[in-house]
């Protein structure tokens, strides 16, 4: 990966982003849980994947594979992220027991999400390779 740092920084705040939407539509609906993350994290991830193509300033070669490698960066963070918090750290703040089955009782929308940053992560590809064919992006440092 050309800047692990960099992409985990854009993961963070989108997580982040993400961890506050999902709280706050929580308490009003499980299903409006879902679907707010489902509509509104896809632009969220979808943006940060393309920061991070353009400020790694990727050239067309070698966009596919960085995109894979930040997708499975990101999905492997994610997932240990979604254990540590909503497994570990969310129990233990409002003093019930671990939920070992978090990952069965969210089925299969979680792993929808996990499945949607392939999609995402591609899709941002695209958009980042047309744009440096019009040459709206440069790759050469200021």
């Amino acid at each position: 990966m050309k800047n692990l740092k960099l992409a985990l920084k854009y993961f963070l705040l989108a997580y982040l982003i993400g961890t506050i939407v999902g709280f706050v539509t929580f308490y009003i609906h499980l299903t409006v849980m879902w679907i707010a993350l489902f509509t509104i994290m896809p632009v969220v991830f979808g943006y940060f994947f393309y920061l991070y193509l353009k400020n790694s300033k990727c050239t067309k070669e070698n966009s596919f594979r960085e995109t894979n490698k930040l997708i499975l960066f990101w999905i492997v963070v994610s997932f240990v992220l979604d254990g540590l918090v909503y497994i570990a750290v969310i129990p233990i703040i409002f003093g019930n027991q671990s939920n070992w089955t978090f990952f069965i009782d969210q089925s299969p929308w979680i792993w929808l999400n996990y499945g949607t940053l392939i999609m995402l992560g591609h899709i941002s590809r695209l958009i980042y390779i047309k744009r440096l064919k019009n040459n709206k992006i440069s790759l050469v440092k200021k």
